[in-house]
């Protein structure tokens, strides 16, 4: 679904441009939300990605290992940016929320620093209690928000 508005000059009332065009993202290569959420949105330069849990990609069912679920996050992120014609480069920013910051934490970061190196986007990390599907496992979510590739 591609949705364009164009801004109109109130003087003359003639069109003067696009200010906004939006895509929905659906890739093979992300996770299937079973909430009426989109796995993204690329609109006016960027990509918004929703919701990325460390979930196996054919099951849906959330990986039990701590770091193993913060690999496949970040798979699904890389995976789905492909798929929308990005890469990891590309994410300007991300948050992060945790069911047990303090605790993994330090995992999570071991895994970002593998991910992106010496370059990485903006974060922030918050301590929440409910995401994922109640008793999934889920310990991370991520939220993405990258430069789209030029078209």
């Amino acid at each position: 679904m591609n949705i364009a508005r164009t801004k109109v000059d109130p003087a003359t009332g003639n069109e003067t441009g696009v200010i906004m065009a939006k895509q929905i993202l659906r890739s093979s290569g992300g996770q299937r939300h079973t909430s009426p959420i989109p796995q993204g949105v690329i609109a006016n330069g960027f990509i918004f990605l929703s919701a990325i849990r460390g979930l196996d990609v054919e099951t849906q069912k959330v990986v039990q290992d701590v770091e193993q679920q913060a690999r496949q996050a970040f798979k699904i992120l890389r995976n789905t940016l492909e798929g929308a014609g990005g890469s990891l480069a590309d994410v300007v920013s991300i948050a992060v929320y945790m069911k047990h910051l303090q605790k993994n934490r330090p995992i999570f970061n071991k895994v970002w620093e593998e991910v992106f190196g010496n370059e990485p986007p903006a974060r922030f990390a918050a301590e929440v209690t409910d995401i994922g599907t109640e008793g999934d496992g889920t310990e991370f979510l991520l939220s993405v928000t990258a430069v789209a590739p030029a078209r």
